[in-house]
């Protein structure tokens, strides 16, 4: 299964915003209250700060473990400062559930995301900030993995399932939508570009590659003029525009895709980042997918031949020989290094990667 890939995961713009509010929430509470308790509040919101500054450079480098504790840390000053409905908490709240996410903890991250949501709920802030459709958003992206973790075509109960979730995502996607459309004037605008390429990782899941397409490249095109062609975020849909097009068939056009993306995200995040291992992972399925694929065609065309009744039943092993299979080997190997030692042997992209490793060896044996 290709990894998706998604923005809007505590993204800078995001973090940038938070500071300032983070500034502002200090800088208001220490306006009225008596002056010991403001010099101790004052303190207390600054170290908050200093630890959600070191959540974010976390969540930047790939450690969401570690970003989550000082996330964690961060609120729990927040909550004696600020109380448990503040704003600037339903926001940490939130960047914590996007760290789970990363962890592949698409349960937990929900749960999370449903806190945060509560607060804005009790402000009146429904319907009526960006940070609540930011939050609405990551809803989406927590049903979206869960659609994405289950097995496609195993059970009808399985697909009913993944049918289900990928249904209520683009409901809480639309949502988003329709917020960030009122309240955000710039055209072409971030947020609208994140939530189209979070539709599409949706219709790739569905296998409606056509749409799925449709929605990266308008997200693509507004995310080169907003963010210039180097920034990664245009990398994850040059990325997601690959799983398109390996859907519908195209795989050296995949393969292209993907090299550009693997180019741009290894500059801008060095070589053991997951991220980056997940767009290797995809290369691997993609150069898969092409040894098949070949050998298919090439027994087509000896069928007859005496040679293919010899070797008839071969061909899944022949579809794992040549350059396609070193290729593959190679970025897998590469992604499993990196998932194993980033995410921990239990996370999910771990252990699929894992799988496949041991298939490649039982092929070996072959």
């Amino acid at each position: 299964m290709e990894m998706e890939m998604s923005p809007g995961y505590g993204s800078i713009d995001e973090s940038n915003e938070f500071m300032e509010q983070f500034s502002h929430a200090l800088h208001s509470h220490s306006q009225g209250a008596p002056h010991k308790r403001t010099v101790t509040a004052e303190a207390a919101l600054t170290d908050a700060m200093s630890y959600q500054e070191n959540a974010v450079q976390f969540m930047r480098k790939g450690r969401y473990a570690e970003a989550l504790q000082f996330y964690d840390k961060c609120l729990k000053i927040q909550l004696k400062a600020l109380g448990d409905l503040h704003p600037l908490v339903a926001q940490t709240i939130d960047f914590m559930g996007v760290a789970l996410l990363r962890l592949d903890r698409a349960y937990d991250a929900l749960e999370t995301f449903e806190k945060s949501l509560a607060i804005y709920q009790h402000l009146g802030g429904a319907g009526k900030r960006v940070d609540w459709a930011l939050t609405v958003m990551h809803v989406g992206q927590a049903l979206e993995l869960q659609a994405e973790n289950i097995p496609k075509k195993v059970s009808q109960l399985q697909d009913n399932q993944i049918d289900k979730l990928t249904k209520e995502a683009l409901a809480k996607y639309n949502m988003a939508l329709e917020v960030f459309k009122v309240l955000e004037r710039e055209d072409p605008d971030i947020d609208i570009a994140n939530i189209m390429h979070c539709k599409g990782n949706v219709y790739n899941i569905r296998g409606q590659y056509k749409e799925a397409l449709r929605h990266f490249k308008y997200a693509l095109g507004d995310k080169l003029q907003i963010l210039g062609e180097n920034d990664p975020s245009v990398a994850w849909t040059k990325n997601n525009i690959a799983n398109s097009l390996k859907g519908l068939g195209q795989i050296d056009e995949a393969i292209k895709w993907y090299k550009e993306a693997l180019d741009m995200v290894s500059k801008h995040f060095g070589h053991d980042h997951p991220e980056v291992a997940h767009v290797h992972w995809n290369l691997a399925l993609a150069y898969q997918t092409k040894g098949e694929m070949e050998a298919e065609r090439r027994a087509a065309k000896g069928r007859r031949s005496f040679w293919f009744r010899l070797f008839f039943g071969k061909g899944r092993r022949r579809a794992h020989e040549g350059s396609d299979f070193l290729k593959m080997e190679k970025h897998l190997v590469h992604a499993f290094d990196v998932f194993q030692s980033r995410l921990g042997q239990d996370h999910t992209s771990t252990m699929r990667a894992k799988e496949a490793l041991m298939a490649l060896e039982e092929l070996r044996r072959d």
